[in-house]
């Protein structure tokens, strides 16, 4: 498996820093410019970041969009090309912001990346604010060190929109209804409304769990998503990653939601994408 090089270590810290800081995530122009690339240079590097889940640039399909998960934006999009989302941190306003030491200076990128956002921010308590999708009341989460200390409403669930073997179909579109429901009453409510999302709702806790123990921190620039083998299969149903069989009594079984498919190797070829997320034991 291929590990960042120097040039791809350099890119990422160019973006984080000023992300992690709180002030604007630099134009791609600006990002060649400082590490004294060609943009042919740089977009291959993105590509390689993109892949292991690092970054996601503004495409085609969402150029232009006015509403981010329903929500209207209050600034403009990334335009065509710009980094879109600074994983797990999106790069423009919108209704996950994040509230550090009593600063709001980020955005996340979705239900599910908050959920374990507070691993960027080491020994900080960090703060969510967000809305139901469905019925827009108030969700609050409190994390600190990639765990969740309190949220509210209590019957809060997170929405995962589109299964894992299409991440690489579009990596901005992913996260598109990944949202944050005040219960799953108020999640199935949308889902009658809009029939053509085959999502699945978990708890803020497994999901947590999920991101702290599989996505871990991507802190350090030389991230690369390391996926742990034998710990995730031992902690399937902590993670959320199964589902009750009712021909068996409500026992649990691997959620083909979340399993790959040869779908996922035809979509990377397709983009381009090499195989930068590797694998450990544990």
């Amino acid at each position: 498996m291929p590990k960042y090089t120097e040039k791809e270590k350099r890119v990422r810290k160019s973006i984080m820093a000023p992300v992690l800081a709180g002030d604007p995530c630099p134009p791609v122009a600006e990002i060649a410019k400082e590490n004294s690339m060609s943009m042919g240079e740089l977009d291959e590097v993105l590509k390689n970041l993109e892949q292991s889940v690092c970054v996601a640039r503004q495409n085609e399909t969402h150029a232009g969009m006015e509403y981010f998960q329903g929500e209207k934006m209050e600034v403009p999009a990334p335009e065509l090309g710009e980094i879109f989302y600074a994983r797990p941190f999106a790069t423009f306003k919108n209704h996950y912001p994040i509230t550090m030491n009593g600063r709001q200076k980020w955005y996340g990128e979705c239900a599910v990346e908050v959920c374990g956002i507070s691993n960027m921010f080491p020994g900080k308590e960090v703060v969510v604010d967000s809305i139901c999708r469905q019925t827009k009341e108030p969700v609050e989460l409190v994390m600190r060190d990639g765990a969740i200390t309190h949220y509210a409403p209590k019957t809060l669930r997170v929405h995962i929109g589109v299964p894992l073997r299409k991440f690489f179909d579009d990596t901005v579109g992913w996260c598109d209804y990944n949202s944050f429901f005040s219960s799953e009453e108020a999640a199935q409510e949308w889902r009658s409304s809009h029939p053509e999302v085959k999502g699945i709702t978990r708890s803020p806790e497994e999901i947590s769990l999920l991101m702290r123990n599989v996505i871990g921190s991507r802190l350090p620039y030389d991230y690369q998503l390391t996926f742990p083998l034998i710990k995730t299969l031992l902690n399937l149903k902590k993670y959320g990653l199964t589902r009750p069989l009712e021909s068996l009594k409500g026992l649990p079984v691997p959620d083909p939601f979340w399993l790959p498919t040869p779908h996922v190797l035809k979509e990377m070829k397709r983009g381009g994408y090499k195989m930068y997320i590797r694998f450990s034991l544990f």
